[in-house]
């Protein structure tokens, strides 16, 4: 059995794992790296490609696949986002003009590709999925092959949220022979997520009596939904006041109707709702020109890098009672919004806008800490330990702490291991 290790390592984005075995070769996830250009690095000549969830660090590059008859395998609400995000991501390619050389149709063709199932048996190997929390319909996924038992966690956590639960060490594996997990957060612990949450009222309720505006960049999958529906149930609940709230991203909002129509991935108070993603003090919006200040606005892209985010950082950064929620723990070096906190300025068409909003970072994360990552290993008493999916300074704080548990790898970039 051969594991190569083709992306996502000592860093986070990218991610491909391909497991050979018996003539068998599978890539677990097939991601990019957000923000930077699109390219085709990836091999191809996989039996099947498992994607553990749909954030495009994972799922991406699906569309060097769309030529051929690939084998996709994931969740029903992994793949109908990822249709969705790749769609979008070919439409922005286009209108930037980058000679990006696919379409629409290759995103149909990758959905009509996808298996939606959590078993796949293979001539040389079975493959099985497990509930990942992170987010919506997100899995690790378990390969048994050669008498051997490789378990990866692609992006996961332990700690429940609103609106998901996280995922059950004990539901997974005991023991397996290798364990490939995430180390975004190797070095870091957070405070408990009523604390953070908490946190983030206060900040809200700070920037509503000073009558300002409060700007949440979100991701549109996941994190949006869970940022609105926190706030409205907020308002609902009298934690907050009524104030002006709203969310702009049209992809976020069909994202949205899929949480609608899979309740069963959240929690049992979300399934028990008939509508639970239909707010009632939550608007969603078009453009930007709509906003009645003050307002609490959830928007993308998430990292700042675009859309209405960058555009009401730029406009709002500048006054002193508006703020701005940084709910990202990693942020790409280039990201504005990690500029403005650390350098207090942004640079926007060659001019300089002084930050001068409060800007606090509340690291509402659906990735595991330290202490959840040490957990994992803690319970399932692996044999070896690949660390990916982090920063090489969070893969070596986190491989210190798991030493003596499990032999510990922090693989380098491209490198291949036989097992």
């Amino acid at each position: 059995m051969k594991i190569h290790f083709l992306g996502g390592v000592r860093e986070v984005g990218g991610s491909c794992i391909a497991v050979e075995s018996n003539g068998d070769k599978v890539a677990l996830d097939y991601g990019i790296k957000v923000g930077e250009k699109v390219s085709n690095q990836l091999p191809t000549d996989f039996a099947a490609v498992i994607i553990s969830h749909a954030h495009l660090d994972h799922s991406g590059s699906l569309l060097s696949l769309s030529g051929g008859n690939p084998v996709i395998v994931g969740s029903r609400i992994t793949r109908d986002v990822t249709a969705d995000l790749l769609r979008d991501m070919v439409k922005i390619q286009h209108m930037n003009g980058n000679g990006f050389p696919y379409a629409k149709q290759d995103v149909n063709s990758i959905e009509k590709s996808w298996w939606v199932r959590d078993r796949v048996a293979l001539p040389g190997m079975s493959i099985r999925l497990y509930p990942a929390g992170h987010v919506a319909g997100a899995t690790m996924i378990g390969i048994h092959a050669e008498g051997k038992e490789i378990l990866y966690t692609g992006d996961f956590c332990l700690h429940d949220t609103e609106i998901l639960e996280g995922s059950r060490p004990e539901d997974l594996p005991k023991n397996p022979d290798v364990l490939i997990v995430e180390s975004t957060y190797g070095g870091k612990e957070r405070p408990p997520r009523k604390e953070l949450i908490d946190q983030l009222f206060k900040h809200i309720l700070r920037t509503i009596e000073r009558k300002g505006n409060v700007l949440i960049p979100a991701f549109a999958f996941h994190r949006s939904q869970e940022m609105a529906k926190r706030i409205d149930q907020a308002m609902k609940n009298g934690v907050l006041p009524k104030y002006n709230v709203y969310t702009i991203s049209n992809l976020a909002h069909k994202i949205t109707g899929y949480f609608n129509s899979h309740r069963q991935f959240f929690t049992e108070e979300i399934q028990k709702q008939k509508s639970p993603f239909d707010y009632k003090y939550v608007r969603q919006l078009y453009r930007t020109q709509q906003i009645r200040e003050p307002a609490i606005v959830i928007c993308t892209s998430g990292f700042g890098h675009a859309g209405a985010s960058l555009h009401l950082l730029s406009e709002w950064a500048d006054q002193e009672d508006n703020s701005v929620v940084i709910n990202s723990g990693y942020l790409p070096p280039d990201s504005p919004l990690r500029i403005a906190k650390e350098k207090g300025e942004l640079v926007e068409n060659g001019r300089t806008i002084p930050v001068q909003a409060e800007v606090e970072q509340i690291e509402l994360s659906g990735h595991a800490d330290q202490a959840e990552l040490i957990q994992l290993v803690t319970t399932l008493k692996p044999d070896k330990t690949f660390l990916v999916h982090g920063e090489l300074e969070q893969a070596e704080a986190l491989s210190d702490k798991i030493s003596e548990l499990t032999e510990v790898y922090i693989p380098n970039p491209r490198e291949n291991i036989a097992m």
